[in-house]
């Protein structure tokens, strides 16, 4: 199935793969604010993934500003108790920063951090594949934004330290990829999977387990 060049992510044009596939769309928004919103991933990797997504359209989480980062904080804390009650997990994030269109393995050029149940560990993957990187939560660190800096992010919440791995050109939905591996499931783009059963569950089901708990 052919998919909308269009940002999926910004206002006008949110639910446009959704509606193409024969997804749920507005049902999977969980939540909406002026600067934020929370919706279901369209294609999870597992039960219970969603994304914290901007309303307005910035490349990635370190360059949004200072008083949007303390709602995505708030948010980030809503959700981890949410996960310990519905699903009895920790929470994994995870973004591509994208400082370039394409650039980090970001398949879509809007920031949206993923948030899925912690069921598998990838630190010692992206250690091995990348070397060096550095603590630093993306959303209470108030370093400043460098336009030429793109980079992976994963922050566990069982050990609450965020990871940022300086990277160039990676292939598209690299992470995505290393979470399906792990699972020992083969593809992951989200064009290709979307509309297959176990996706269409997940989907469905988190929308069930979390319509009405997200909330700041």
């Amino acid at each position: 199935m052919k998919y909308s060049e269009k940002c999926p992510f910004c206002n006008e044009t949110r639910f446009i793969n959704n509606e193409l596939a024969n997804l749920p769309t507005e049902e999977a928004i969980l939540f909406e604010n002026e600067d934020l919103f929370v919706r279901v991933d369209i294609s999870p990797v597992c039960l219970g993934h969603i994304l914290i997504v901007t309303n307005k359209h910035y490349l990635n989480f370190f360059e949004i500003p200072k008083n949007m980062k303390k709602q995505v904080e708030k948010l980030q804390n809503k959700i981890k108790k949410i996960y310990k009650e519905v699903y009895n997990s920790d929470v994994l994030f995870f973004e591509h920063g994208s400082a370039q269109s394409g650039y980090a393995g970001a398949s879509i050029d809007h920031a949206h951090l993923h948030c899925v149940p912690y069921k598998f560990d990838m630190v010692e993957d992206l250690n091995r594949t990348f070397g060096r990187f550095r603590e630093c939560n993306i959303i209470t660190s108030d370093e400043k934004f460098d336009n030429d800096f793109s980079y992976l992010y994963i922050q566990n919440t069982k050990e609450n330290k965020g990871r940022v791995y300086t990277v160039e050109k990676l292939p598209s939905q690299f992470l995505r990829k290393l979470c399906f591996e792990k699972q020992g499931i083969e593809g992951y783009k989200w064009q290709e999977k979307c509309t297959n059963s176990d996706s269409v569950y997940n989907q469905e089901q988190t929308i069930t387990d979390l319509t009405g708990k997200i909330f700041i």
